[in-house]
């Protein structure tokens, strides 16, 4: 398989037609006519992650925050996208970014991360997140530590007060500007991340709970799901556990 047919791939279950105008999904760096050996997988593309993924043979990395977002003026070891781009040239490594087309798929990111904490009757919140019931109502201590659980996280910040929790809604990344609609939509309480103060506070006073959470955390519990997808396709698949960013930590 080539690249151009891992695309073909990614596109059968995460439409790059369905990316945001503003988003850069797609093939980032390297041919659309390389063979593809083994691909990895990973959050974000890193300098690590691209020499990880050499290492281990593959020649494809998978991220899902693009290397490239903004337009680039020059080329050099200065900064990290510099050095990753340096690096994949280097030891031949194509990058692929399935973003905003990954969030808003079915059975993408949202519904990845829905599914995880069992949550039915499931709609959409705003093309990109999900709301829906839960199996039981639980208390905001005890639904907090299953969502811990359920997607590998090392923290939640909760605000608001809740006596019990039977709809959630959720939107993985950065979901600030859907949270009217999640309580439009009857939700008692929000998960997402990168949240401000003021968005927070007008939440809460409006009778919802936020649930805050790390970006890269909440993000990073979809891409085994991303992983398994890319690798029904034949090609072998790792998934690589380099960061960004480490887990915060909480003083």
């Amino acid at each position: 398989m080539k690249v151009r047919g891992l695309l073909a791939h990614i596109d059968s279950f995460a439409p790059f037609s369905l990316a945001e105008e503003w988003d850069n999904s797609g093939l980032l760096a390297g041919s659309y006519n390389a063979e593809v050996r083994k691909v990895a997988v990973c959050l974000d593309a890193v300098s690590e992650a691209v020499i990880e993924a050499s290492n281990q043979g593959c020649n494809v990395l998978v991220t899902h925050h693009p290397l490239i977002f903004r337009p680039m003026k020059r080329l050099t070891d200065d900064s990290e996208q510099g050095r990753t781009l340096r690096e994949a040239i280097r030891r031949d490594v194509n990058i692929i970014a399935a973003h905003t087309n990954w969030d808003k798929a079915p059975g993408g990111v949202n519904d990845t991360l829905a599914a995880l904490l069992g949550l039915a009757e499931t709609e959409s919140l705003a093309d990109f997140g999900v709301v829906g019931v839960l199996r039981k109502p639980e208390s905001a201590e005890a639904f907090m530590k299953r969502v811990m659980s359920a997607w590998g996280l090392s923290h939640i910040d909760c605000y608001g007060h809740t006596e019990e929790i039977m709809r959630a809604a959720l939107c993985g990344g950065s979901g600030a500007e859907f949270w009217r609609e999640a309580l439009h939509k009857k939700a008692d309480i929000y998960l997402t991340a990168d949240m401000k103060y003021h968005e927070i506070a007008d939440a809460v006073n409006e009778g919802l709970a936020i649930g805050l959470i790390n970006h890269g955390e909440m993000e990073r519990a979809a891409i085994p799901e991303l992983a398994r997808k890319i690798s029904e396709c034949g090609t072998e698949t790792v998934i690589l556990d380099v960061k960004a960013l480490p887990s915060p930590l909480r003083m």
